[in-house]
């Protein structure tokens, strides 16, 4: 099975292990194949396309209140307890997409990677995934209901973020001879709120000759013809020599918690290593409240 972009420094993501953070009331069923809820936690599984196969890992289990990782990195009996249960070939999970219903994930089975199990499925879905464009899956049928809303920016609205984005970069710092070096990793518009306007969210690099980095994660608001910034997470770092990264990356959206808005979640990037995080709007302002692993080797 090929692995989903690395990311998260090792040590960060070795912390992020034991972080569960109060959210939400929980669900009151699941649609967990063959699992009733009473005895699973609602898990939210990340979902990528390679060559026709479609790659699942766990991202984050709910339990009640709390968000917490599915399983420990550091104890492969309670991943291959979680596999045999979660990712028994014949499970299947419904596929969302810009937070609502986008079809389904049928497992075929599992493997291990370095410090994690993964999931290979086939896919009932009328969305195209591949490259940064990938989804969700869950086994709840209680969340992700809404009608799906996550498209390609218009020419225009990428525009105003890419205008946004060189504002961003200079208030860093950065000089205007450098954006010839700006980089597109992920650009998506998707409606988070259900209001009809759609949030663009992107993922941006900028390196310099001499290699140090600086990576911006940017969730944007439409503003008349313009955008604003409604949330900017930026970084800048000398890469190691191995040259991995710690950009973040826009997965998807899901509402967890039922307030009509829904969490960001992305995938962040390390040495040799990936991992999860989920953002969440709460009294106008996002804020992380959730990191977990992918994978690190």
């Amino acid at each position: 099975m090929s692995r989903m972009n690395r990311l998260v420094p090792f040590a960060a993501i070795l912390i992020a292990l034991s972080i569960s953070v109060s959210m939400y009331m929980p669900p009151r069923d699941a649609a967990a194949r063959a699992v009733p809820q009473s005895t699973s936690p609602t898990l939210v599984f990340s979902v990528s396309e390679e060559s026709g196969t479609y790659n699942l890992d766990a991202v984050v289990a709910i339990n009640g209140k709390r968000l917490s990782a599915p399983f420990s990195e550091d104890k492969e009996a309670q991943q291959d307890a979680f596999a045999k249960k979660f990712f028994a070939a014949g499970n299947k999970y419904r596929l969302t997409f810009g937070g609502g219903d986008a079809g389904s994930v049928t497992l075929k089975g599992w493997s291990r990677g370095c410090n994690s199990v993964h999931a290979e499925a086939s896919g009932s879905t009328s969305v195209t995934l591949g490259g940064q464009v990938k989804a969700l899956a869950i086994n709840s049928e209680l969340i992700g209901k809404r009608t799906p809303a996550r498209r390609a920016p218009s020419a225009a609205e990428r525009d105003a973020v890419l205008a946004l984005v060189k504002k961003i970069y200079t208030e860093h710092g950065v000089t205007s001879a450098l954006f010839r070096s700006l980089g597109v990793t992920n650009l998506a518009a998707t409606d988070l709120d259900g209001d009809g306007v759609f949030e663009m969210i992107g993922s941006f690099t900028l390196a310099a000759r001499n290699k140090f980095q600086r990576d911006l994660f940017l969730i944007a608001k439409p503003q008349g013809a313009a955008m604003r910034a409604d949330f900017v997470k930026f970084q800048a770092y000398q890469p190691p020599a191995e040259g991995f990264l710690s950009s973040i990356d826009f997965l998807d959206q899901l509402d967890l918690d039922g307030d009509g808005v829904g969490e960001v979640f992305a995938v962040t990037g390390g040495f040799d290593a990936y991992g999860y995080v989920i953002y969440k709007k709460s009294a106008g302002r996002w804020r992380q409240v959730y990191s977990g692993v992918g994978d690190a080797c």
